[in-house]
């Protein structure tokens, strides 16, 4: 496991009234058909180079998609270019 936490969506609500982004790393196509209020669509195969014109180091992360996967392998990506508050949401 990597340098991030499991939250629930209520405890990301919570974090993203407190200024954290809201990553969606599913596809546009998914994203297009349906998304959390606030996020930013930025998918997982395009992370690594779109991540530093979104938001910088500091920021929380929160990352999320339809099963967890594909926000278990952005954390991965981010966390090898320095990014520290990363959490993946799980559940309704």
């Amino acid at each position: 496991m990597g340098a991030w936490a499991i939250i629930s969506r209520r405890e990301a609500e919570r974090l993203q009234a407190a200024g954290a982004l809201l990553l969606d790393v599913r596809s546009p196509q998914e994203f297009a058909g349906g998304h959390m209020a606030g996020s930013v669509n930025l998918p997982v195969e395009r992370v690594a180079n779109g991540i530093a014109g979104i938001c910088g180091k500091q920021r929380v992360i929160l990352l999320y998609c339809e099963t967890g996967e594909r926000s278990r392998t952005a954390a991965l990506i981010l966390t090898r270019l320095g990014y520290e508050r990363l959490y993946i949401i799980m559940g309704k």
